[in-house]
């Protein structure tokens, strides 16, 4: 089977669902954005040993594309998206939190490769975050869950990026 379809080859593309919507509409912008942020989770994790909760992340944001890529949500079996993701999230958070310095000021981001690439997956997660609520605001159908986890995932990446200085000896990221 060839990559290629030459569906596309005059701007317009099919979504998940198999309807049809030009290559710049709002829904191929919003995906672009969580495909963006997956990409630098993908980086991110190329220079970690463990892993598996930004592997977990990384499947659950797939999952949010085909929600998002699904206008008739009605002939499409989609993924479960389950509440105990945005609580996960949370226990990872609180368990970070407790190796790293009580903030009191900025933090300068930069300070290692794995804390600039997560502050890079927060800020993308932001930009991803406030495209899925222009979606939604639009009129896009989307399950709850995903505004939730997506805030808390840019929470998920700043406590992250803290905790790998943290570990990792490197507390003048604090200053």
């Amino acid at each position: 089977m060839k990559i290629y379809t030459k569906t596309g080859d005059k701007g317009e593309t099919s979504l998940y669902d198999g309807s049809r919507a030009p290559k710049y509409s709002e829904v191929f912008n919003v995906l672009g954005e969580v495909d963006e942020l997956n990409s630098r989770v993908g980086l991110l994790c190329t220079y970690l040993l463990d892993t598996t909760i930004l592997r977990k992340i990384q499947r659950t944001l797939q999952d949010f594309n085909s929600h998002i890529a699904t206008v008739d949500k009605t002939n499409k079996k989609l993924p479960l998206l389950d509440e105990t993701l945005v609580s996960e999230l949370e226990a990872f958070i609180d368990e970070m939190e407790k190796e790293c310095p009580k903030l009191t000021k900025f933090i300068l981001p930069g300070v290692t490769t794995p804390d600039a690439l997560a502050h890079l997956c927060r800020t993308q997660t932001r930009k991803a975050e406030r495209k899925i609520l222009k979606l939604s605001n639009n009129g896009a159908i989307l399950p709850d869950i995903i505004f939730r986890y997506m805030n808390r995932l840019s929470d998920f990446f700043f406590v992250f990026s803290r905790w790998v200085c943290a570990t990792s000896g490197h507390i003048d990221c604090f200053l």
